[in-house]
């Protein structure tokens, strides 16, 4: 009989941990971890969802547009994230700030908000990548509004409203 395993017939088999004891203290000895699977180490934290593009081009208000290919989009928590190899750089657009999303024929998925316009060119399934965006930037509203915060297509209109009130006067309190 093991030292560790009590196993007779007439009682239930009972595993005992193995212990240390150092100076009256009783501390049970920890497994070492395994190791993740492929599977699991390839996932990172907070992507919704991830996609293979062939190229995009961004255009921010007043800028010239910029073009790459060999892209990847991915949602990362409450972000939408496109990386571009060649030339190499990579867009950071929050969902709350997405207005539109449609797919053009079956070539160009459009996005867009007030400040920029990003077309998504070479995507196998285009009708599934449009309904999981929308969906992902729907899901992020809602706890965007119940937490307070504006968007910012509100606070341009705001601000747009008080730029275009006329004064009556230098000097009158009206103003």
């Amino acid at each position: 009989i093991e030292p560790n395993i009590a196993c007779r017939e007439e009682q239930t088999m009972e595993i005992v941990p193995l212990s240390y004891t150092h100076d009256g203290f009783h501390l049970p000895l920890l497994k070492r971890p395994r190791p993740l699977p492929e599977a699991e180490i390839e996932k990172q934290h907070g992507v919704y969802a991830e996609w293979k593009i062939k190229a995009f081009i961004h255009r921010d208000s007043g800028k010239v547009p910029r073009l790459s290919v060999k892209c990847k989009v991915r949602v990362r928590y409450a972000t939408l994230e496109v990386e571009g190899r060649f030339p190499a750089f990579k867009i950071k657009i929050p969902l709350v700030s997405v207005g539109f999303v449609e797919a053009s024929g079956l070539e160009f998925l459009d996005v867009r908000g007030r400040t920029f316009r990003l077309l998504l060119c070479g995507i196998d399934d285009i009708q599934e990548m449009r309904d999981t965006l929308r969906y992902l930037i729907i899901r992020q509203r809602v706890p965007h509004s119940i937490m307070g915060k504006e968007f910012d297509w509100k606070a341009e209109e705001v601000k747009e409203k008080q730029r275009t009130v006329s004064k009556i006067s230098k000097w009158s309190p009206l103003n």
